[in-house]
């Protein structure tokens, strides 16, 4: 099924990452709140070894339009990455006019980590984000997890920055009630907080 950004029917979220990051959370988290807010829903996922530290891929299709899970390149309203070499892969979803959010946290692939590879440097990096969108949003979603009080909340932290740059149709209230049924109680605060951070910082990052 074709998309396309021009359809205000709809927006495509595309969420990428390694296995054991929080990517299929988030993507659960965010069709969750999404329909607690009324709105029709479509997700998909693609992902190799998720359990061993594989690149996993979401999609999330939000309003009327959605009528498959299949987000086609330069259609996606925003790239939402939790590792930079991660979100290098998927770019080529982005829209020209779409934002891509990305986590500056490296996680070192296995075969990086084994001597086997090389990591791409920062220039190298960037200028392949350019090639698909100027509107990239970077922060280090790992450094506020922890400011949170942990590092497992790195997804809510992206879920507080999708929300943040105003284009996914969710209210910040709907999301709050959504993490506070989605965890134990003794973990909603975090998350809670977590999500705050990532909302306050693209907000920041947007003036």
């Amino acid at each position: 099924m074709s998309s396309n950004t021009s359809n205000t029917n709809v927006v495509n979220v595309a969420i990428t990452g390694v296995g054991g990051q929080g990517v299929l959370t988030l993507a659960e988290i965010l069709a969750k709140a999404a329909l607690a807010d009324s709105h029709n829903v479509r997700v998909g996922e693609i992902h190799g070894m998720a359990q061993r530290g594989g690149h996993v891929v979401c999609t999330v299709r939000i309003g009327e339009g959605a009528k498959g899970p299949i987000i086609d390149p330069g259609t996606a309203h925003l790239v939402v990455g939790f590792e930079p070499v991660e979100t290098v892969r998927e770019a080529h979803l982005a829209a020209k006019e779409g934002y891509i959010l990305i986590n500056s946290h490296i996680q070192y692939p296995v075969a990086v980590s084994m001597g086997k590879a090389d990591y791409p440097s920062e220039d190298v990096i960037q200028k392949a984000f350019k090639e698909f969108s100027e509107r990239i949003l970077e922060f280090d979603a790992m450094e506020l997890a922890t400011q949170a009080g942990s590092t497992r909340a790195m997804n809510m932290v992206m879920f507080g920055a999708i929300l943040g740059t105003g284009i996914v149709p969710v209210s910040k209230e709907t999301a709050t009630e959504v993490i506070r049924n989605a965890f134990p109680s003794k973990f909603s605060g975090v998350n809670i907080e977590a999500f705050n951070l990532g909302f306050n910082k693209i907000q920041e990052l947007k003036k």
